[in-house]
């Protein structure tokens, strides 16, 4: 019989597990990493548990301060469980955190107190980085602004620490998701803001909605009179996710469904789903926040959107989105050419931490580049939000 194994033969032979968590506000991901082979073992997301206690984060905050704190505290804790469960990765020797500033406020049983009101400032304090025994949480940028917008554009590359980095073409990032983070790349500068969009973008508030799972309908087509659509997996239809919803909405517009404010004329039936006029509502005020939260960036960066050289556009969506679509209900300007879809950007930020600790170096320069720019403190803002109400494209 071989003979036992020595410490050091253990320490050798030991799988060092990494975790990478997103606390979003609708859905929970995790992915873990073999650490020593820089290898991904295993991938999940589930719902966050403190939707039961609103789909927004102010709701949520609402309610902490009324006595439920720890209740929400809880859930979220859970709902992390659930992804260790998932990933079979009970105790990891690393753990990155990234998440608005909410959710991260909670995991660290922080109060949300000063999230509940303008200035809308946060106990969290992260102007030194730096890794605290097995654990690393992005920082964030302000307000409501959290880590994973920060994590994100690291994934992204739409920012470098090079000294190159001075003369790059603006570009923007966008995180369709129910924070909606954008940020606005140039000159070595960060603009970024949170648009508070709601969930309609994951899926979540639309009566036939989904997130982006098998079944979900991911592409909706319009071809010989006839709307076709495509499910995630080619599986039995069980919702439509965002893409297929953008798709939907942007066709029922050229088709005469709907008026380009907003109002619902005809019912369209998509493999036995459709929007109804509360759907249409609940994605125009997310589209407007959207619309707004990029015009107010480029205002304050005094360039034009035919400056931008790219948008990075992330989030729960599916299927790469229809850029057309994207479009003509007024998402992003329609004179950009270049776009780029990449589901998870934030949770893979979290990932390039995990692989690499000395990347820490460009996050801290992503961090000291980024001012936090409050929307609902621009004079402009509800004129802004307003006219986005229109589903129509913009330059």
């Amino acid at each position: 019989m071989p003979g036992k194994k020595t410490k050091s033969e253990k320490l050798r032979t030991k799988n060092y597990i990494g975790l990478a968590l997103d606390l979003g506000t609708t859905v929970i991901k995790g992915c873990a990493i073999d650490l020593k082979q820089e290898k991904i073992i295993g991938k999940t997301k589930t719902y966050n548990l403190q939707n039961e206690f609103g789909s927004d984060v102010l709701i949520r905050i609402s309610n902490a301060l009324q006595g439920k704190y720890e209740i929400l505290r809880s859930l979220l804790l859970q709902s992390i469980d659930k992804i260790k469960d998932e990933l079979k990765v009970k105790s990891p020797d690393f753990i990155v955190v990234v998440g608005n500033t909410a959710m991260l406020s909670f995991y660290q049983n922080k109060s949300v107190a000063g999230l509940a009101r303008f200035p809308f400032k946060s106990e969290l304090h992260t102007e030194k980085i730096k890794i605290t025994g097995k654990t690393f949480m992005f920082p964030i940028i302000g307000s409501f602004v959290g880590g994973d917008t920060i994590a994100g554009i690291l994934a992204s590359q739409l920012f470098s620490q090079t000294p190159n980095h001075q003369s790059l073409t603006p570009a923007l990032y966008i995180d369709l998701g129910t924070n909606g983070e954008v940020a606005l790349i140039t000159k070595g500068k960060i603009f970024a803001a949170s648009t508070a969009a709601g969930p309609a973008f994951e899926g979540v508030g639309i009566s036939c909605g989904s997130l982006a799972i098998p079944g979900a309908i991911e592409r909706v087509r319009y071809n010989k009179g006839r709307f076709i659509a495509q499910t995630i997996n080619k599986a039995e239809p069980v919702g439509i996710c965002a893409s297929g919803i953008i798709d939907m909405l942007a066709l029922m517009l050229k088709h005469k469904f709907v008026d380009s404010s907003g109002k619902l004329i005809k019912s369209l039936n998509i493999a036995g789903f459709s929007l109804n006029q509360a759907d249409i509502r609940k994605l125009q005020l997310a589209i407007s926040a959207i619309h707004a939260g990029v015009k107010i960036l480029i205002n304050k960066a005094n360039i034009k959107t035919k400056n931008i050289d790219e948008i990075v556009i992330t989030g729960e969506f599916g299927a790469n989105l229809n850029t057309k679509a994207l479009k003509e209900i007024g998402i992003i300007p329609s004179n950009i050419k270049k776009i780029r879809f990449d589901n998870d950007l934030p949770l893979k930020g979290a990932i390039m931490m995990l692989k690499n600790k000395n990347i820490i170096k460009q996050i801290q320069a992503i961090k000291d580049a980024s001012k936090h720019i409050e929307l609902a403190a621009q004079p402009n803002f509800q004129k802004i939000f307003v006219s986005a109400m229109r589903f129509e494209k913009w330059n």
